[in-house]
């Protein structure tokens, strides 16, 4: 009798066993013959049946959320273990994002999906890419630079830009790239995806006189964008939130913040949408969530629901998380505004930050430090430290994102 073989099973029998694979798998998966390959990268009614069972495990298994991080310029894979309750546990990186693996990158950007990568020397073009597809969806785009403006009011630093990634009502997927530098420089350029170019975005005059610093870091949220801006040429304006519409291609007036921060206070967005344990179970609509640190003080801040960009933006009344981290740390330690970010589990009450631990030095490790119990100024409340990794970059910022899979296709 002729052995059977995995190609010879029924298709619906053949689909169900592909669709137990985990996400991590797929590249094996895609190698072993052409027909497993064409199957989950070609088949939207077998990838959305996938995605349903990634999401069906993700919802028995909410305590190990997958985040994407870039750490020594290379992005990577790694879950939060929030299953412990004495301890919690940050499991290593467990996979390579095949793509992505051969490619220096300084800078990640996610949209429910798609990681829009900033290489690190490629000064002329940029990645976007979806995980899920593999290696045969990235998709470089070309940009250019106004070398004159550049070299005489930022010494030549092409890497100055700051990014947004969005889309708009049509779901059209859009890049804002721009540096808001007045009176020097200031230039505002989209690209649209649908036309596959670049075009000069003109703003009307800001009445409110803001801008958004240098390297400042954007967090896209129901496709719009986020950054923390302040009053222009004033080193000691208080800072705010202000929203990029992908829609109407403009910006919301100054939103709020729950407290009084300035520019030398570390500032840090996240999202609580993200994650699996919210995106699937349903229980915490999408919510901004702000981190800010000033001197030894540490607070974490989450949004109520946001439905429009432009809406006004209220916050929770009370705080999520509060600390004097003066002892617990360091004596003088601010998280780094460039490199750390953060993540929370709102119903185990966990917030987790990765950041470096060197200032200097020839070499630094990535730590996570670990704050169980909405802070740790009461006797049920702990802060533990775990390393992710060592580095050899000192000055390498580290990047990490909640991920979630999804089918979007880039033409």
């Amino acid at each position: 009798m002729k052995k059977k073989k995995m190609s010879d099973l029924p298709r619906d029998v053949e689909e169900e066993v592909l669709c137990r694979i985990p996400l991590t798998s797929l590249g094996l998966v895609r190698s072993t013959c052409k027909r497993w390959n064409m199957l989950s990268r070609c088949d939207h009614l077998f990838a959305n049946k996938h995605l349903a069972h990634l999401a069906a495990e993700a919802a028995k298994k909410k305590d190990h959320p997958l985040v994407v991080t870039m750490m020594n310029y290379r992005v990577e894979l790694m879950r939060l273990d929030l299953s412990n309750e004495d301890k919690v546990v940050v499991v290593n990186p467990e996979a390579k994002l095949a793509g992505l693996d051969q490619i220096d990158v300084r800078e990640i950007f996610h949209c429910d999906g798609l990681l829009l990568c900033i290489p690190k020397e490629d000064h002329y073009r940029l990645l976007v890419w979806n995980p899920y597809w593999g290696r045969g969806q990235p998709r470089w785009i070309e940009h250019t630079h106004n070398h004159d403006l550049v070299d005489t009011h930022l010494f030549g630093r092409l890497d100055r830009y700051s990014y947004g990634l969005g889309y708009d009502s049509s779901s059209h997927y859009k890049i804002l790239r721009f540096i808001d530098y007045p009176p020097n420089f200031v230039e505002f350029k989209i690209y649209d995806f649908n036309s596959d170019s670049w075009r000069i975005l003109d703003l009307p005059p800001r009445p409110d006189n803001w801008n958004i610093k240098l390297d400042e870091r954007g967090l896209s949220l129901n496709g719009n964008t986020y950054w923390f801006a302040s009053e222009a040429l004033n080193f000691d304006a208080i800072c705010f939130l202000v929203c990029f519409d992908f829609t109407t291609e403009t910006f919301s007036p100054p939103l709020p913040l729950p407290f009084e921060a300035f520019a030398d206070d570390t500032l840090i967005l996240s999202s609580s949408s993200s994650s699996s344990s919210s995106s699937v179970g349903g229980e915490y609509p999408p919510q901004l969530v702000v981190l800010f640190q000033s001197m030894d003080t540490l607070e974490i801040w989450i949004s109520n629901t946001i439905e429009k960009p432009n809406a006004a933006l209220s916050w929770n009344s009370k705080v999520f998380l509060s600390a004097n981290i003066k002892q617990l740390i360091h004596p003088h330690y601010n998280f780094l505004r460039k490199s750390a970010c953060f993540f929370i589990d709102q119903e185990k009450k966990v917030a987790v930050v990765f950041d470096k631990n060197a200032r200097s030095g020839a070499a630094t490790r990535d730590i996570a430090y670990i704050f169980v119990g909405g802070g740790v100024d009461d006797g049920s409340s702990s802060l533990t430290q775990q390393v992710v990794k060592e580095s050899a970059y000192p000055f390498c910022y580290s990047r990490a994102c909640y991920y979630v899979p999804s089918l979007v296709q880039l033409n």
